[in-house]
């Protein structure tokens, strides 16, 4: 993709955050993510992801508070194998932004979010964002622009300014911020 102002190549799953290079991090030492999953982790995913006979992407870590962002499936599969460590990437970030990375990772890999997790996720998102586009919510959110102006309305925020100038926002992209997806997402 190229950037309209600039030209040359834009990654836009990373415009708006970065993670550090890959680090092998103790499993005892993370904390349970602050997940966009209603109903938490899937234990059949987590069993089928501890049967892949291949290298998983890296976990996602907020570092202020250790608490795994991206990557619970993971980290559970590779506690029930006796696994010590783990490979992850760290973001350093505020909190708010952190749960918005975890569900843009969602949304572009691994189990898909539900659509009552998607919900709850875009409302959190516009809580703590207001004011960010509802384009641009959506897309990290993965909802309809629609969904998230629907829902502004009935939670009585006002529609910011950027929004109603009708700018363009990204989206998210297939791979999320694990990067290197594969078959063992």
């Amino acid at each position: 993709m190229k950037d309209e102002a600039t030209g040359p190549p834009v990654n836009r799953e990373t415009e708006w955050f970065e993670l550090s290079s890959v680090r092998v991090v103790q499993i005892a030492d993370l904390h349970p993510a602050d997940s966009p999953r209603v109903n938490g982790e899937d234990d059949d995913h987590v069993r089928a992801i501890s049967q892949l006979r291949c290298s998983w992407p890296p976990i996602v870590v907020h570092r202020p508070t250790m608490r795994v962002i991206d990557g619970m499936h993971r980290l559970r599969a590779a506690a029930s194998v006796g696994r010590a460590t783990i490979e992850a990437r760290f973001f350093d970030g505020t909190a708010e932004d952190a749960f918005v990375v975890a569900v843009c990772a969602n949304a572009a890999h691994g189990l898909p979010l539900s659509r009552a997790d998607r919900a709850a996720a875009t409302a959190r998102i516009l809580a703590s964002h207001p004011q960010w586009s509802d384009v641009t919510i959506a897309a990290r959110a993965g909802v309809s622009d629609k969904t998230v102006a629907a829902l502004r309305k009935r939670l009585e925020l006002p529609v910011p300014r950027a929004a109603r100038a009708g700018r363009p926002r990204w989206s998210c992209s297939a791979g999320g911020p694990g990067r290197g997806a594969t078959e063992c997402d």
